[in-house]
């Protein structure tokens, strides 16, 4: 080899020397001198905060798994790095990314696992609760709505693995207690999808307030509660990327529009139990300016809460997740007074106790399928 060759080479491993600690330096001094971040719009969740130093917590190892936690959660440029890391990830082939398939439309479409077991034993706690002797007489109707990947099946990429949620239906259904009336939206999604009315979000894993509104009128037409003709006005707002987003954040994809149905003439009080608050209207409109738009319903979701207004229905009490939130704004003009419980954070007392206490006239569930296959706290049902 000659001179001259040696020395290129030690020039070219000197600069990749150079350029590697430049790099770690520029991340590693850039995260310490910034601030800590407490909450990530992007993630959607608390972050990881500079861990206390201790003898026993270094001598153990606990320092340096919270200390690189910590890292992983508050370097620099993460939400970029994020987006650069899944777009180029998408330009190699990959059309699966942390649960997510990149679907045809720009869809993000999570995939959907039926946990048989788990399933089984929430309609089981649904069934023992509906069957229970203080619950005996009362009306209970359930409405189980699909997630977009049963919807929008036909976009997903060549080769995506996925169960089909209208197999799980069916299953709810012949499990489910003769004591609750089940409602499937199925088809009525289905029919606004091939009319392109976009029952879902492209980003996000929710339905959209025109699809509540449909699904809430059909369902409560078959209690033979209509739904009031009242002037609602669609409001909505651009620059929504939701919690599929978070999971995939490719650079290439297109913001959804978020939208809430608004009545002028509407009066509603909003009390927060648990918090010991109370609002005058179910849209928090601060989150209409930051990444998780959907939780201006309520300003998220809360163990309890209970919605006032002049509409002649009696007290209801509705079971739900966050697909409920886009709903309950309608329910307030057809029922009095509605109790919203969550099953993840109502832990202070029982479902039972509360129908008691408030006197309740009728139970209403309101759940996705994916949230029915995977929750764990149906068992607060008693």
């Amino acid at each position: 080899m000659l001179k001259k060759d040696i020395k290129r080479n030690k020039l070219s491993c000197r600069l990749m020397t150079a350029y590697f600690v430049g790099f770690i330096a520029v991340f590693s001094l850039g995260t310490f001198l910034t601030k800590d971040r407490s909450f990530s719009e992007m993630e959607n969740r608390t972050l990881k905060q500079k861990p206390d130093i201790t003898a026993e917590k270094v001598f153990s190892g606990e320092f340096g798994t919270a200390f690189e936690d910590y890292m992983g959660d508050q370097i620099i440029f993460k939400d970029g790095l994020m987006s650069v890391k899944t777009t180029s990830d998408f330009l190699i082939g990959k059309s699966y990314q942390n649960g997510v398939y990149f679907s045809q439309g720009g869809y993000l479409l999570q995939r959907f696992d039926e946990d048989r077991q788990n399933l089984d034993t929430n309609i089981a706690a649904i069934n023992e609760f509906a069957e229970s002797r203080w619950i005996r007489g009362k009306k209970i109707d359930m409405m189980l709505v699909p997630n977009s990947i049963c919807v929008n099946a036909d976009k997903l990429p060549a080769g995506a693995v996925t169960d089909d949620q209208r197999d799980t239906i069916s299953h709810v259904k012949e499990s489910l207690s003769p004591a609750v009336t089940l409602f499937d939206p199925t088809n009525i999604l289905m029919t606004m999808q091939r009319e392109g009315k976009k029952p879902y979000y492209r980003t996000d894993h929710h339905w959209t307030s025109p699809a509540a509104k449909l699904c809430l009128e059909e369902w409560l037409g078959t209690m033979g509660v209509p739904l009031p003709s009242g002037n609602y006005e669609l409001r909505e707002v651009g620059g929504f990327y939701g919690t599929m987003y978070s999971k995939a954040p490719a650079g290439f994809i297109r913001p959804d529009k978020f939208g809430y149905y608004f009545n002028g003439a509407g009066r509603y009080g909003v009390e927060y139990v648990i918090e010991g608050k109370s609002a005058a209207s179910m849209i928090d409109e601060s989150f209409l300016t930051k990444k998780d738009k959907y939780a201006s319903f309520f300003g998220g979701n809360f163990a309890h809460l209970v919605i006032r207004s002049g509409a002649s229905g009696g007290k209801v009490l509705v079971l739900k997740d966050s697909y409920a939130n886009a709903a309950l704004p309608l329910l307030a003009d057809v029922f009095s007074e509605i109790h919203v419980v969550d099953l993840r954070y109502f832990h202070t007392d029982t479902v039972t106790n509360l129908i008691d206490l408030y006197g309740i006239d009728r139970i209403m569930l309101l759940y996705n399928v994916d949230f029915l296959n995977e929750d764990k706290n149906f068992v607060w049902l008693g």
